[in-house]
């Protein structure tokens, strides 16, 4: 009888030890250039700069839209700091390292806007501003800054000025500007526009829902028109923003006008304003449009002769200035429509007339804010 064979299979080969100790040592040799790797990108900053990254996106109480201040400020690395202070809620997004990024920056404000401006005045959103549009109320201008009035010639620098309702009752909204500045390229760039509008109201509507405001925001920006640094006079009958209809044309041969000075009426804004000048440019009046924290400080310091436009048998205003008043929903609250002729014009003002042209220019400006009919 034969004997049977074992049914055990052989053991697996074993890995020679040479080539364990390898794999070994191959193991042991990457972790060392991991572990040197980031000791380099410890030494040479990169560290920080990842910290700060990260630290944007929780920055200003988690409130800062720290993608689009990216965008904003692309390649530099970026800090931010903010909080409350006596001016409202503020957020100042700056480069980390200014001896190699410059001064590049976007600083965000938010404050109420039932709330006059102080003694250090409104804030300046420059008579070359135009609307922002995609149904917000706000305004983009070149040349913002955190003081001061605004150069509408620094195309490096720009302003937005924005009013956000809170609801429907008059006065409840939130006034916000945000002023950015570039190291590299500058506000006439389609895109820098949208993102720095872009950052303001992201920014706005985080804060307002956090703070108990239910915002009736606009929609995505997608693109900001760009203001005239200088702009010029138009011919009176081209006139199609906020000087459209104004005048009739028997008014306007009465009264020897010939030229307009208008922001578009693309959309509405904090303050609006419209100019009718001579034939050849000379202001003749100007009418001016002021809503939320804007109209309420021209209420609460009015020029001693100005008179209401509304209502008869009312002894004229001895310079020409006259006023009419509206309540607003959310952040207009009160909107307050000024007339001021021009300083040459003296006794030749036309009263009847000025009244009657300062009712259509407020009626306009009111429809565009859903205003009530003003007063």
């Amino acid at each position: 009888m034969s004997s049977s064979k074992d049914s055990t299979p052989d053991p697996a080969p074993r890995t020679p030890l040479r080539r364990r100790r390898g794999t070994r040592v191959a193991a042991l040799g990457t972790a060392a250039v991991a572990v040197l790797a980031g000791g380099t990108f410890w030494l040479s900053g990169g560290y920080d700069a990842w910290q700060n990254d990260r630290a944007l996106d929780r920055a200003c109480d988690g409130d800062l839209a720290a993608d689009a201040a990216r965008r904003l400020l692309g390649g530099v690395e970026l800090t931010a700091s903010g909080g409350l202070d006596q001016d409202g809620w503020n957020c100042a997004v700056t480069a980390a390292d200014e001896t190699r990024d410059g001064d590049a920056e976007v600083t965000v404000r938010i404050r109420s806007a039932d709330e006059p401006f102080d003694a250090a005045g409104p804030v300046d959103q420059g008579e070359a501003a135009v609307p922002l549009g995609g149904r917000w109320t706000g305004s983009f201008t070149y040349g913002g800054g955190v003081t001061g009035a605004v150069d509408a010639t620094r195309t490096d620098r720009a302003r937005v000025v924005l009013l956000l309702d809170c609801g429907e009752e008059s006065g409840d909204g939130l006034l916000a500007w945000a002023d950015g500045r570039l190291e590299k390229g500058d506000f006439r760039d389609a895109d820098a526009r949208v993102r720095l509008a872009g950052t303001l109201t992201e920014t706005t509507l985080s804060y307002a829902r956090r703070t108990g405001c239910e915002p009736r925001g606009g929609d995505p920006l997608t693109k900001v028109a760009a203001p005239v640094a200088d702009p010029e006079p138009k011919p009176l009958g081209e006139a199609s923003g906020t000087c459209g209809g104004v005048l009739d044309a028997a008014t306007a041969r009465k009264w020897g006008a010939g030229t307009a000075l208008e922001t578009p009426a693309s959309g509405p804004m904090a303050v609006e304003r419209c100019t009718l000048g001579s034939r050849l440019g000379a202001p003749l009046y100007a009418f001016t449009a002021s809503y939320g924290p804007y109209g309420a400080s021209g209420l609460a310091a009015p020029p001693q002769d100005v008179r209401p436009a509304a209502g008869g048998g009312k002894s004229p205003s001895p310079s020409g200035r006259y006023r009419m008043t509206a309540e607003c929903p959310g952040s207009g609250g009160t909107a307050v429509y000024d007339v001021v002729p021009g300083e040459d014009l003296g006794q030749t003002v036309d009263h009847g007339s000025l009244k009657a042209a300062l009712k259509r220019f407020a009626d306009a400006s009111a429809g565009r804010h859903g205003c009530r009919l003003p007063e």
